[in-house]
């Protein structure tokens, strides 16, 4: 990583690239498009206004764009907590008073009950009864993989660490283990501050903004930036109108303008890829294998190199949107309906919506876009036909369907690799899919035998066996799942995870579901 001197370009900006990431998770919390940007731009001014500068104004500008950056760790447990909809789960979360029990219920009957549906209300209803008790595992979850993605895509130390609690309270109430007031990272606290009381300013304005600071002030809230916020929300606030913020924020960026250079294109993209696999056991490690296909298989459809870098990315990145649609849909066992199938379709264009804002990302977007485009105009989210297509788009379609096959949904088992085979010729024979793509994508898939790596060594030294456990983690099973997956006790399953976490250093499912993902641990299953 570099720095950079005004005038002199040097690579890539690093704030370009994680204004990027923030619009992705603004996307999985439902709210409106550039909220995190707004944060950022806040969040430095109000850093100014409490006299601070250098790499304190520096870090409290890429922490606010990187505040929620971990949410996809904790997706199993939101969507307990929300009868399946984890999506609003996480709109809620932003909103509440954890420490104020009859102001959280309110929340929940106001904005999250009125959508359930009648096969949501039980299991919402015993999700929330546990609310107390899941929540501090929801923000462990997020803070670990928050750090490890932040680590990834570029971040100083200090915003990594600042990461790890920057959802800790002022008081030190509702979440044990988080540190006492005076070990807490003040960049975290003036970020968390600015994103509650951007979140209502939303809702209600500048008064809404100002009520909720003024009311959590000295509990949830330092008092001190609550009073600096207090004394300037007008001017911060009056500054933002409802247009784009993009071109502002970059502007805001404070000097010198942190720089990468074009191959950290590569280590951003994987890191998104593991933000949206992490969303469900049934995706863990999809996104890597459908780039490993593209890229093994563009030769075949004479791509040049460049070409290829392009499509990788966009591979990598291709199901970004799927953070927009809440768990329910994706474990649903039975058809979807009208509603859902929208949802569902709509994750392409999100996907291309996100990447193409950023000039360093925009082809690759707006291939990911396209990866379930089919040639006969039967896809989407654009229904383009086979002129519009080009080879690139062909490939990607075909290397998506393939790998989606040959791994477990909710409501179907693995293909096997013959079967998978079959079908997408089945789809060239329909006119859906590209017979030289398609031809290219199995050639690469080589039906799928991937050798063991015990004889080189796992990672963090673990054994074979903790790699087993892990796997199966990383796949969404409990501990008593694992055990009977590996015909060993739930006290054995027990003491190999607390190895895997002491090796890996992490403290949580998430965290080590990330690791997993990292080190390209997760097998997917082939029937």
């Amino acid at each position: 990583m570099t720095s950079s001197t005004p005038g002199v370009d040097r690579g890539l900006r690093l704030a370009e690239l994680l204004a990027t990431v923030s619009l992705a998770s603004d996307l999985a919390h439902d709210v409106p498009p550039e909220s995190a940007l707004r944060d950022a731009l806040i969040s430095i001014r109000l850093a100014r206004l409490a006299g601070w500068s250098g790499d304190r104004l520096s870090d409290v500008y890429y922490l606010a764009l990187l505040y929620h950056v971990g949410c996809t760790g904790a997706v199993a447990i939101q969507s307990r907590m929300g009868g399946g909809d984890d999506v609003s789960v996480r709109r809620w979360l932003s909103e509440a008073d954890f420490a104020n029990r009859p102001e959280m219920m309110r929340t929940v009957i106001t904005r999250m009950a009125r959508h359930w549906g009648p096969r949501q209300f039980a299991a919402s209803m015993t999700g929330l009864m546990a609310a107390g008790e899941l929540t501090p595992e929801v923000f462990a979850s997020v803070a670990d993989v928050a750090v490890r993605l932040s680590e990834r895509l570029g971040a100083s130390a200090r915003v990594s660490a600042a990461l790890r609690h920057t959802y800790a309270r002022w008081d030190g109430k509702v979440f044990p283990g988080l540190p006492h007031r005076d070990e807490q990272s003040d960049l975290g606290r003036l970020v968390h501050l600015v994103h509650v009381a951007q979140t209502y300013h939303q809702v209600g304005g500048i008064e809404g903004a100002d009520a909720t600071v003024r009311g959590r002030s000295g509990g949830e809230f330092d008092p001190e930036l609550a009073r600096l916020w207090l004394e300037n929300s007008h001017d911060l606030l009056g500054r933002i109108g409802p247009e784009s913020v993009w071109d502002e924020v970059l502007a805001e960026e404070p000097e010198p303008h942190v720089r990468v250079s074009p191959g950290h294109l590569d280590e951003v993209c994987r890191a998104l890829s593991d933000f949206v696999d992490l969303k469900s056991p049934y995706t863990r490690g999809h996104s890597p294998q459908v780039a490993r296909l593209v890229e093994a298989a563009a030769p075949a459809m004479g791509m040049a190199a460049g070409e290829v870098t392009t499509l990788r990315r966009g591979a990598q990145v291709h199901d970004l949107g799927n953070v927009s649609v809440p768990d329910l849909v994706w474990t649903k066992r039975g058809p979807l309906n009208p509603s859902e199938r929208s949802r569902v379709q709509l994750h392409a264009y999100h996907t291309q919506r996100i990447l193409t804002v950023s000039s360093a990302l925009r082809a690759s977007g707006e291939a990911a876009g396209l990866h379930h485009e089919r040639i006969d105009g039967s896809g989407y989210h654009r229904g383009l036909p086979a002129a519009a297509l080009p080879p690139g788009a062909r490939l990607l379609a075909a290397a998506e369907a393939y790998q989606s096959m040959i791994e477990v949904r909710a409501w179907r088992p693995a293909f096997g690799p013959g079967q998978a085979a079959g079908e997408l010729r089945r789809e060239v024979a329909d006119g859906k899919l590209d017979r030289r793509a398609v031809d290219a994508v199995l050639v690469a898939a080589g039906h799928h035998s991937r050798p063991g790596r015990s004889e080189r060594g796992w990672p963090a030294g673990l054994t074979d066996r903790e790699v087993d456990a892990l796997r199966l983690l990383a796949r969404g099973n409990s501990n008593k799942q694992i055990a009977a997956a590996l015909h060993i006790s739930e006290a054995t399953v027990h003491t190999h995870l607390i190895n895997v976490y002491g090796k890996i250093a992490v403290k949580t499912r998430a965290g080590a579901t990330l690791f997993a993902l990292e080190h390209d641990l997760v097998q997917v299953s082939t029937g």
